[in-house]
């Protein structure tokens, strides 16, 4: 591996495993997954999305380190399976191009055809059971993304917020919270 620019040994260590769980841009990336079970977890939700714009280089001893913009709220989106079926193919868009708005998930497990051209989608289960394209579903997911942000304001806006957690920042819900190993939510076939 050539290095550029002298960085340090510890800024190749934290690279390296960022990189190793997979890229937040294409790819099922651990941290940013662990990051969404503790949104859906304090907001008591379905399910929870984390946009890989979002998604920095962070310390996995505190999840609150990986997101570029901490202080933004805690919301919660009600959605239907068919939004969040067209949020899921959204996200694959630029498939396997890096992708700011590719949703980091939790509640919500995909898989996906890499070799397809248009929906890419093979199945989506939530929370184990088959997605239901006309049930609602409650997301909780960081304010600017919530209100449609990353070009998801095609699928919902910010009149689809049901609620705000009072007091929950990104910081506030992940600071001290611990990378814990879960398996991948995406899931890509031939």
């Amino acid at each position: 591996m050539r290095l550029r620019n002298s960085f340090s040994l510890l800024a190749l260590v934290s690279a390296s495993l960022v990189f190793a769980q997979g890229s937040p841009e294409t790819t099922a990336h651990l941290p940013s997954q662990a990051a969404a079970d503790a949104l859906r977890a304090a907001a008591g939700t379905d399910a929870a999305f984390i946009a890989a714009g979002l998604v920095k280089e962070g310390s996995k001893d505190d999840l609150s380190t990986i997101l570029q913009y901490p202080t933004d709220e805690v919301v919660v989106v009600t959605l239907t399976g068919a939004q969040v079926k067209q949020a899921l193919e959204r996200s694959l868009s630029f498939y396997p191009q890096p992708n700011g708005s590719f949703l980091q998930l939790s509640g919500f497990e995909v898989v996906f055809s890499k070799s397809a051209s248009k929906s890419r989608i093979v199945s989506i289960t939530a929370s184990g059971a088959r997605l239901d394209e006309s049930k609602n579903y409650t997301v909780a997911m960081p304010a600017n993304l919530g209100r449609g942000g990353l070009g998801y304001f095609r699928i919902w806006d910010k009149s689809k917020i049901t609620k705000t957690l009072p007091g929950a920042t990104l910081e506030s819900v992940l600071k001290g919270k611990k990378y814990v190993e879960t398996s991948p939510r995406w899931v890509a076939q031939p």
